[in-house]
């Protein structure tokens, strides 16, 4: 079991971490023409661009942090042992994020600032292939994964397991459609919208959940002082 004071710095890390994923992710530009170009004149256009993917960056970070403590807080075997495989799953998903927010966020505005249309196109390209990994793998299968470790345990209530579960499922159903046909109005703009979202919100409320779990499990009054009276 991880300190309590580590436990209480996730709790605030996946509360605050979520904050910050839902308002950014509302300020990012969104454009209905998905055309690697129109991608390539919004980062040129847009000067909050650089801003909110560094942001969200951090807010990556922060649901890594929170997903470390939340694995540590699953206590059967089955669940622990779900938990672990969830957790590799979230360093993988979050490296795969970090890279594609390097490349959306940074190379994709200096390229579409200082470089040729054709570079700058190239990167958006790039750009988008990660961010179908970054669906499949940190909105896609680490929720999954996550919602079978929270059902096979009793340290949750279900309705947590069934909503990440279900918010990841969607998560790998989105990015495979996305893998195979391309992107469209409707998986951009909608489905992933949902599972991130979701996701996002999920770990915001098992944050509150812990900090409510550490909050009931007072420590114990030192030897030869009596408890406070209520």
């Amino acid at each position: 079991m991880l300190d309590r004071v580590v436990m209480r710095a996730g709790a605030v890390a996946a509360m605050v971490g979520a904050a910050i994923a839902v308002v950014f992710n509302v300020l990012h530009p969104r454009s209905s023409d998905l055309d690697p170009s129109s991608v390539v004149t919004a980062a040129a256009e847009n000067s909050i661009w650089a801003v909110d993917h560094y942001l969200l960056g951090w807010a990556i970070g922060l649901a890594l942090f929170a997903l470390v403590v939340i694995t540590h807080t699953l206590t059967g075997s089955r669940s622990q042992s779900w938990g672990r495989v969830a957790l590799w799953f979230a360093v993988g998903g979050t490296a795969i994020a970090f890279v594609t927010i390097v490349v959306d966020g940074f190379a994709l505005s200096q390229a579409a600032q200082h470089g040729s249309a054709e570079v700058a196109t190239a990167v958006a390209y790039v750009g988008e292939g990660l961010f179908v990994a970054t669906i499949g793998s940190f909105f896609g299968i680490t929720p999954v994964v996550y919602g079978v470790a929270l059902l096979t345990g009793d340290d949750y209530p279900s309705w947590l397991g069934w909503t990440i579960l279900l918010a990841g499922t969607l998560g790998v159903v989105t990015g495979s459609i996305v893998f195979f046909a391309g992107p469209a109005s409707v998986t951009i703009n909608v489905l992933f919208p949902i599972s991130s979202l979701v996701t996002t919100l999920w770990i915001g409320v098992m944050g509150y959940k812990i900090w409510q779990k550490l909050a009931a499990e007072l420590p114990p009054a030192p030897s030869g002082q009596s408890e406070p009276a209520p």
